[in-house]
């Protein structure tokens, strides 16, 4: 199994540039820059890759999709189309062989980074996935797809530029890496530690925990129990930023065709619980 050493270089050299925040001073406006950076890429990824690329949950404007999927693949996390690609991958075979990134199939490290570094067996998608089939001709997301390390290196120099290395670290280096963790506990934690509201095929687990730092994935029992819906969190108490996000952007007319939650998915919720409690009392 070839390794692709460049990558997997740069991964833990970024992994371990974060333990820089020792070597600059504290602020809480640096703490501000990271709450920034973090969470304005992390819904870069979930609204654009994820809800968009990955479930056509929703329609934007071309010029809106090009500037969010911009902005996630800053996140240091490959291209759209790649990331989106397998993402329905993991879907088609949750849990079972073919999953790229299943703890129950691969093991824990393997879920949560190895397969992302494993250039032999994830770096190509086939023509025939749907991501790459509906999106791969669109040209400005095959340059981000083929020339996905320009956004984050942009990023990277900008904060130097702006504040020197403080800035590079709190706004870049520091939340890079915690949200590329934040990114892959959705395959990990989230098929192994939360609640399961519906009884699918699979081990996936909503974790209200993992719902913050990923902005509204850690609903993943729903989503993997429907995943079409522009929202992840299925009731108003579940935190879902990404779901906020595209309701704004409806609002102004930049986003349209919200895909709900049918009425018959909320049922089978309801259904599943007074059966459970049913079968608690006796």
């Amino acid at each position: 199994m070839r390794t692709n050493y460049l990558t997997v270089s740069i991964f833990w050299l970024v992994q371990a540039s974060a333990l820089l925040v020792v070597a600059v001073p504290f602020s809480w406006p640096l703490v501000a820059l990271w709450a920034a950076s973090h969470f304005l890429r992390a819904i870069g990824l979930t609204l654009a890759f994820h809800r968009y690329f990955a479930h056509r949950a929703f329609q934007m404007h071309r010029l809106v999709r090009f500037a969010w999927a911009g902005i996630g693949t800053a996140a240091m996390q490959k291209g759209p189309l790649w990331w989106a690609g397998h993402h329905v991958n993991h879907h088609r075979f949750a849990d079972r062989e073919g999953d790229p990134h299943s703890p129950w199939v691969s093991g824990l490290y393997y879920a949560h980074i190895g397969w992302f570094l494993n250039d032999t067996k994830h770096d190509r998608l086939e023509a025939s996935n749907p991501v790459v089939r509906d999106f791969g001709a669109i040209p400005e997301i095959a340059f981000l797809d083929r020339y996905f390390f320009i956004p984050p290196l942009t990023l990277a120099l900008a904060l130097y530029l702006a504040g020197g290395l403080p800035w590079l670290v709190w706004g870049f280096c520091l939340p890079t890496v915690t949200l590329a963790h934040a990114t892959f506990a959705i395959n990990t934690v989230n098929h192994m530690f939360g609640s399961r509201r519906f009884d699918t095929i699979d081990e996936s687990r909503n974790n209200p925990f993992t719902a913050v730092f990923a902005v509204g994935e850690g609903w993943h029992n729903n989503h993997h129990r429907y995943q079409r819906a522009a929202r992840n969190g299925f009731y108003w108490w579940e935190f879902d930023p990404t779901f906020y996000v595209i309701k704004a952007m409806q609002a102004v007319g930049l986003a349209w065709d919200l895909q709900p939650v049918p009425d018959r998915i909320y049922a089978e919720a309801r259904e599943t619980q007074a059966r459970r409690t049913l079968r608690e009392a006796r």
